[in-house]
């Protein structure tokens, strides 16, 4: 199993809105904090999964969480555009 597997299901369960709206906004916060440290080390597939996520999520955010979650996905499509 590659290093990043285990954060990466972490951070994936806890995006699951279920899980989203159970966390305190200081956890939220860090899940997106992880989730942007961790594209960097994906695989294509697992990143394209973590982005889905994270696009689902960003509807059921507060503004500040929604704006974080737009410079992850921002980034990635400026890396993808490359």
């Amino acid at each position: 199993m590659p290093e990043y597997q285990w954060k990466l299901t972490i951070i994936e369960r806890n995006l699951l809105l279920s899980n989203w709206m159970n966390l305190i906004p200081e956890a939220q916060e860090r899940m997106l904090e992880e989730a942007d440290e961790l594209m960097a080390m994906l695989p294509f597939s697992d990143k394209r999964r973590l982005l889905a996520s994270l696009e689902t999520l960003q509807h059921h955010t507060q503004a500040e969480l929604h704006q974080k979650i737009q410079q992850i996905l921002g980034s990635q499509m400026e890396l993808h555009a490359a």
